[in-house]
């Protein structure tokens, strides 16, 4: 009964990280279109789903440490290990295809977000092209010659006392 926790368990785990590679998804298409209302709530979900994410991560330590030592073994510490140890085979090969899932997710969700830091690294880098377009420098900031590295000639005086 513990093994089949621990599915359900790594189960919810595969659906969180499904949906927060949608949350992602939705992310670049409101970067795409500079909607940050909506960017904030989906960055607020996303933090609610990473919570959740970590305290079922948690549970999941805990039930593979409670199946190992109900069922004699040394704790796991790779899921391939984790498969090794299970005798029933149906559910070794059901878990192993969840763990997979749940690869995939992971992964598909660290190209999304690295898509989505690309976007946002060029967004900055545009809006600081802009502001350097509009803000004046500081050359042009006071009237004079354009070659103001020139001294004046040594044989000028400022003050002219033969006047």
């Amino acid at each position: 009964m513990a093994l089949q926790a621990l599915f359900e368990t790594i189960e919810k785990l595969h659906r969180l990280h499904r949906s927060l590679v949608e949350i992602s998804r939705l992310k670049t298409d409101h970067l795409k279109a500079n909607d940050m209302d909506n960017l904030q709530k989906q960055l607020l979900a996303e933090k609610k789903h990473v919570q959740a994410v970590s305290q079922i991560e948690k549970l999941r330590i805990k039930q593979t440490e409670s199946w190992a030592v109900s069922a004699g073994l040394t704790v796991p510490s790779t899921v391939t290990e984790l498969l090794e140890q299970i005798a029933d085979q149906q559910m070794a090969h059901q878990l192993e295809q969840e763990l997979i899932g749940l690869t995939e997710a992971v992964t598909e969700l660290k190209k999304q977000e690295a898509l989505n830091q690309q976007l946002l690294e060029q967004s900055m880098q545009f809006l600081q092209i802009s502001l350097d377009m509009l803000a004046p420098s500081i050359q042009s900031l006071n009237y004079g010659t354009p070659n103001q590295d020139q001294q004046r000639p040594q044989n000028r005086a400022l003050f002219d006392s033969k006047a």
